[in-house]
Parts: C-alpha cells; sequence; structure tokens
C-alpha cells in the first residue's frame, strides 16, 4: 500500500483525519506544537505541519472511500496520477513530530548556499535538500518531491553529503 495525498477544507486536517480513521483508513497528519497568545492568557497548541494536507494509506479499491468524509477536497495529483509519497518521507515527518532527529558524527563539510546535499544519517535520512542559508546555524530546506512541498529545517553539516545526481 501506498501513501497518497489528500486536500482537505481549510483548518480541518484534524476533523478529516479523525472521520477517516473511524471509516478504518490508515492516516497521518504531521503536528507542531506552537505557543499561541490570547489577550488573557498564552496557550500550547498542536497545528499541522503541512496546512490542508492529509496523508492516507490505503489499497487502490478504497481509493474512493475517503470522500465519504467530510472535508475531503481531492487528492494532491502528481504527473496525471494521485501523488505517491515515500514511506522514507512519511519516517522524515513522524520523526520531525515525534522526537526531532538523531545524529550521528562524520567529517565536517563546507557547504554553500543553494548546493544539493544528500542525508546521510538519522531520521531524515536518504532525503535530499539545498542549503538555504550558511553560517553558525546552517539551515537547510528538504524537498518532499513526490507532492512538491518543502520544510525547512536545522541539522548539522555533518549529516550531510553532496549530491551528485
Amino acid at each position: 500500500m501506498n501513501w497518497k495525498v489528500l486536500y482537505v477544507a481549510s483548518r480541518s486536517e484534524k476533523k478529516v483525519s479523525k472521520r477517516l480513521y473511524d471509516l478504518g483508513i490508515e492516516c497521518y497528519v504531521p503536528l507542531k506544537t506552537e505557543k499561541r497568545k490570547w489577550s488573557d492568557r498564552m496557550k500550547t497548541v498542536s497545528i499541522p505541519m503541512i496546512s490542508g494536507y492529509v496523508f492516507v494509506r490505503l489499497i487502490e479499491k478504497d481509493r474512493d472511500v475517503v470522500f465519504k468524509s467530510q472535508g475531503v477536497l481531492n487528492y494532491v495529483r502528481y504527473n496525471g496520477g494521485d501523488a505517491i509519497v515515500r514511506n522514507i518521507e512519511i519516517e522524515a515527518l513522524q520523526s520531525i513530530e515525534a522526537k526531532g532527529y538523531f545524529v550521528e558524527g562524520g567529517f565536517k563539510e563546507s557547504f554553500k548556499q543553494g548546493e544539493k546535499v544528500l542525508i546521510k544519517y538519522g531520521p531524515f535520512k536518504g532525503l535530499v535538500g539545498s542549503v538555504k542559508s550558511v553560517g553558525k546555524e546552517s539551515v537547510y530546506r528538504i524537498n518532499i518531491e513526490s507532492i512538491g512541498y518543502s520544510l525547512t529545517v536545522k541539522v548539522p553539516e555533518e549529516i550531510l553529503e553532496r549530491n551528485h545526481s
């Protein structure tokens, strides 16, 4: 079974995910925690990492069952078909959400802004990204190519290598 991506109504990712789960569909909404300020208090809230998307894993014959859930708009399409998301990409999102990332040491390389890099270790292993900035805290943009989405994360240079593909 492959992971696919659904477009859902604005601000309804968690509700749609619950409805899909109730229909027996394996689904995933990557969440991030933020502190929000109201006029009278601060509150920690969980919000979707990727607005408007819910990831689902189901067999092809059950493809249209998702439309029974209120809030589902359509499948994300790529190259004339439903966008397929690799397990490694889902695992990277789950890792960001759950515990951050695990780092193994290595030789430090120096990268330039815009250079393509491959992540060698940890939960992002195998993802290709590009250097967004260079400096004290290097930030790397990680692309989830199959859906045309990118996240910006901070990872140490030690886990990167130049991507020559």
